[in-house]
């Protein structure tokens, strides 16, 4: 019998507990409804205000504002649904004679269906690097038909299918890659004779051998750049890359600072793709492994090279540096200089 009588004590205690949960949760789902958007009289108004600039960028200018009120005006509601009003900046457009609004427009006229992918075929065949490689463009590609797009090397003998460490030819005799993990600082030989290949408009390769290159890795307040000297000039199909820098850029093309407006900006990475930098057109381009790989603006019609990732750009430094190796050489350096992409039509910011 006092086993019996515990149990239904236990038991009774349960029942109870079990009440206590279900008329909490019946408190707590009234009070809920009580304050949901359909148990109170309430707006949310969004009202044009005016047009606003931000250097080359058109905003609409909305003020949102939201106004609540509840029948019991309970502290509660107070809290959960207080009254405010915000304003919303949306962008519309670029600044017509810009440099923004003419990469913008280029872009999404010639970016709809194309792929991130650079090259549709890419392989090493047995006896790689005696035996070249086999490689084809993309032509649905995101760059396919810009002027440069061939001065883009698909890959050079050190690489070994890693992607890594890339030459752009930014002349007719000069490629450019990164500096650091290079070797030491300074002019050096231990390139010379290595392959780099390039690929023409219609799939045909091109190769060139390394004469001389030089180094820079900071080491001295030199930057960060690897300038490789080739044996012969690049034919007419080749394109070299036409430059510019970042801070000139900067100043006609605010990116990345304005961050919520579209700046198309090219980067390649190791694994044969290209970022546009414009969701969803996007890849990760700061791998390890990544460092060197172009920056380019996308021109009408045109890759203009300014950096790499994580390394330096053109400079008065490195054309003097290209000299150089074309002195060892005993060519002219002037038939060999960097072409400066001419950004003044465009107004500065």
């Amino acid at each position: 019998m006092r086993r019996l009588a515990k149990h239904a004590v236990c038991w009774r205690n349960r029942v109870g507990f079990s009440c206590l949960i279900l008329l909490a949760l019946a408190q707590l789902e009234r009070l809920r409804a009580q304050t949901t958007p359909e148990s109170y009289p309430g707006s949310t108004t969004t009202n044009f205000l005016d047009w606003s600039t931000n250097g080359p960028a058109i905003f609409q200018v909305f003020q949102l504002s939201a106004t609540n009120s509840s029948p019991t005006n309970s502290a509660l509601f107070r809290l959960q649904h207080r009254n405010w009003v915000s304003t919303n900046l949306n962008f519309s457009s670029f600044v017509p004679d810009s440099l923004s609004h003419a990469v913008w427009t280029n872009f999404l006229a010639h970016t709809n269906g194309r792929e991130l992918k650079i090259w549709s075929g890419h392989r090493y065949p047995a006896g790689y690097p005696t035996n070249a490689p086999v490689i084809a463009w993309n032509t649905n590609g995101l760059m396919w038909g810009m002027r440069g797009l061939t001065g883009l090397s698909p890959c050079w003998e050190p690489d070994l299918g890693t992607g890594h460490a890339p030459i752009t030819a930014l002349t007719r005799r000069h490629g450019y890659t990164r500096g650091h993990g290079m070797g030491l600082e300074g002019f050096t030989t231990n390139r010379i004779g290595l392959k780099v290949w390039f690929l023409t408009a219609d799939n045909s390769l091109v190769e060139v051998k390394i004469k001389q290159s030089v180094v820079r890795t900071r080491a001295n307040g030199n930057g960060d750049y690897t300038i490789v000297l080739f044996d012969w000039d690049l034919p007419p199909s080749i394109q070299s890359l036409r430059v510019t820098t970042f801070t000139e850029i900067q100043s006609k093309y605010p990116f990345p600072t304005q961050s919520a407006v579209p700046h198309p900006i090219f980067m390649t990475e190791q694994g044969g793709r290209v970022s546009s930098s414009v969701f969803p057109l996007v890849v990760d381009v700061v791998k390890g492994g990544d460092s060197g790989c172009p920056n380019l603006l996308p021109m009408p019609a045109e890759l203009v090279f300014f950096g790499g990732r994580s390394t330096t750009g053109p400079t008065p430094e490195m054309q003097a540096d290209m000299d150089a190796l074309c002195r060892m050489e005993k060519l002219d350096p002037r038939k060999y200089q960097l072409q400066w992409v001419d950004l003044s039509k465009f107004p500065s910011y």
